[in-house]
């Protein structure tokens, strides 16, 4: 695969107050490690049904770096997500809601605009 140039939506660390708890940081980090992951893997033409590996190999070109460990289950959960079937504005509100809530509190979602577009939702973690 390819290299690119590394990115993000930013961290924890960008956005929260020091003394925020772990658990919304790493939800946070979690959700946007997946977007990129995500980008990446469909770029590449993957989709949610993509193996472990293949999803390890477009992390480790997000992080333009070797993964220094295998990708958590959530991780992969996360990044799976960000790769399911688009929401659009066709999509059933009941859909819209079951895809949303059951998002979080990690779990990025695609979406597509009227035009075709398509668009990740992140659940960033506000903080308490």
């Amino acid at each position: 695969m390819k290299t690119t140039k590394k990115t993000s939506i930013g961290t924890a660390r960008h956005l929260h107050p020091a003394g925020t708890p772990g658990d919304l940081c790493r939800w946070h980090n979690r959700a946007a490690l997946a977007t990129t992951v995500a980008a990446i893997a469909r770029r590449h033409g993957l989709d949610a049904s993509a193996d472990d590996g293949e999803l390890a190999a477009c992390a480790a070109e997000a992080k333009a770096a070797p993964l220094k460990a295998p990708l958590s289950a959530d991780t992969l959960a996360a990044i799976r997500s960000a790769l399911g079937p688009a929401l659009g504005p066709g999509s059933a509100p009941a859909a819209v809601a079951e895809a949303v809530f059951g998002a979080l509190p990690d779990r990025p979602i695609r979406v597509a605009g009227q035009d075709g577009q398509e668009f990740f939702l992140v659940p960033i973690p506000a903080t308490p």
